[in-house]
C-alpha cells in the first residue's frame, strides 16, 4: 500500500483542496493501486473538523507560523519550527509521497520530506506564492499552480504545471445543470432554508473563519436591504457571535454545502481566497470580491481572472461599509442577474483529477 500524506491547515483554503485530491485518489480512480491518504495539520485549525469528517487520519504538529514582525514571541519561533520539523519527520519517514498545499504547516513538512528523501508535490493555490511553497518548490518533484500568472513568480515556478484549484466535485456539477435542473435545486434549497424564493438573494461569506469587517458592514446595511426586498444568507464564520435570524435574513456559523448556496444566490459577496475564487468561477456565479487587507496582496491577484472575464467586481476592504453596500447593491445585482442568465458549461478537467493522475504516475514506477 502506498501512503500519501496531504499537508495543509489553519483555514479551509488549505484543507479543502487537499481533501478534494484525497477523495479523488481514494474513490475516483480506475487504476488498481492501493493507496492510503492521511493528513498533517495542527490542533487549532479547521482541519480538526473537516479531516475526520472526510474519514482520513489526522496527524498534528506544533503550529509554527513565520513571524511577520518582531515581538517577544518571535524569539520562540526557531524552537517551535524545529519541534514541528522533528514531529513531521517522525510522521513522514514511512510515507511514499508528500502533497503540500501551502500554509505554515507545510514548511516543516517539506523540509522533513526532503531530509527523509520522500518525493514532494507542491500545489500553490494563490496567484502570489507564499513563503512555504517557495521553499518547497526548491526541491519538489512536481510544482502545480492554480493561476497561470503564478508561473512568472520566480524561477521556482517557471516550469510549474497549470492544473487549477482542486474543489469539491459538487461545485463542478453546478455548471453542467440544465436550467430546469437548476430551478429544481434552487426551489429545494429555498424550501430547506425557509426563505422567500420570489426575492433576490445575496450570499455573504468571509471564509471558514468569517470576516469581522464584512460582518459589520452587512449588519449596518441589513435593515435597508431587507426593506428593499432582498434575502440575505450570511455565513458569519465559526467563533463569531451568530446574529438573530429575521424574515429574509438567515445567519449561519458555517456552510457545509456551498454548492446549494451558489445555486440559491443571485449575488455573492466574498473574500478573495483562492478556493472562493475557484468555486465562484466553476459555479458560473457573479461576485463582489472584498479582499483581505493583510498578506502579500494575493487576494487581489486571485480575483483578477474573474474581473477580466466579467464575473466579478472588487471593493477594497477599507471602502467596504454599509453605506457602500446600499449605494452599489442595485448595480451589482443587475450585473449578477445578467451574468447568470447566460449558460457557460465548464469543460476543463477538474484539478483534483489532474493532480491525482500525476500522483499515480509518480507511484507507478515504484514497486511495493
Amino acid at each position: 500500500m502506498y501512503r500519501i500524506l496531504l499537508v495543509g491547515g489553519g483555514t479551509a483554503g488549505h484543507v479543502e483542496p487537499a481533501l478534494a485530491v484525497g477523495d479523488w485518489l481514494l474513490n475516483s480512480r480506475e487504476e488498481s493501486i492501493d493507496i492510503a491518504c492521511e493528513f498533517i495539520g495542527t490542533r487549532g485549525g479547521i482541519e480538526n473538523d473537516l479531516v475526520p469528517a472526510a474519514g482520513l487520519k489526522l496527524h498534528h504538529i506544533v503550529k509554527s507560523p513565520l513571524p511577520r514582525r518582531i515581538t517577544p514571541g518571535a524569539f520562540l519561533w526557531p524552537l517551535k519550527f524545529v519541534t514541528a520539523f522533528l514531529q513531521a519527520l517522525s510522521i513522514i519517514r514511512s510515507a511514499d509521497l508528500v502533497l503540500g498545499f501551502g500554509g505554515y504547516v507545510s514548511a516543516p513538512c517539506y523540509l522533513a520530506a526532503r531530509f527523509a528523501k520522500v518525493p514532494i508535490f507542491v500545489h500553490e493555490a494563490n496567484a502570489l506564492p507564499g513563503w512555504a511553497n517557495k521553499l518547497g518548490a526548491k526541491f519538489a518533484a512536481e510544482i502545480l499552480i492554480a493561476f497561470s500568472s503564478t508561473s512568472s513568480m520566480g524561477p521556482g515556478f517557471k516550469s510549474a504545471k497549470l492544473v487549477g484549484m482542486p474543489i469539491r466535485e459538487e461545485i463542478f456539477v453546478i455548471s453542467k445543470l440544465s436550467k430546469s435542473e437548476r430551478a429544481k435545486n434552487w426551489g429545494d434549497t429555498y424550501r430547506e432554508l425557509g426563505i422567500d424564493r420570489s426575492k433576490r438573494t445575496i450570499f455573504v461569506f468571509g471564509g471558514s473563519l468569517g470576516a469581522n469587517s464584512i460582518n459589520r458592514a452587512v449588519a449596518d446595511a441589513l435593515p435597508e436591504l431587507l426593506n428593499s426586498g432582498y434575502n440575505i444568507i450570511h455565513s458569519v464564520g465559526k467563533g463569531n457571535v451568530l446574529p438573530e435570524a429575521l424574515p429574509g435574513y438567515l445567519p449561519l456559523a458555517y456552510v457545509g454545502n456551498m454548492a446549494e448556496m451558489y445555486i440559491a444566490s443571485d449575488l455573492i459577496i466574498s473574500r478573495g481566497g483562492a478556493v472562493s475564487c475557484a468555486e465562484i468561477d466553476a459555479s458560473n456565479s457573479f461576485a463582489l470580491i472584498v479582499p483581505l487587507a493583510i498578506g502579500n496582496g494575493e487576494q487581489i491577484a486571485n480575483a483578477q481572472e474573474l474581473i477580466a472575464k466579467g464575473s466579478a467586481q472588487i471593493c477594497l476592504n477599507v471602502d467596504f461599509t454599509g453605506k457602500w453596500i446600499l449605494a452599489n447593491v442595485e448595480g451589482l445585482m443587475a450585473k449578477a442577474i445578467a451574468w447568470k442568465a447566460e449558460s457557460r458549461a465548464t469543460q476543463r478537467e477538474p484539478a483534483a483529477a489532474m493532480i491525482g493522475k500525476l500522483v499515480l504516475k509518480n507511484l507507478a514506477g515504484r514497486s511495493k
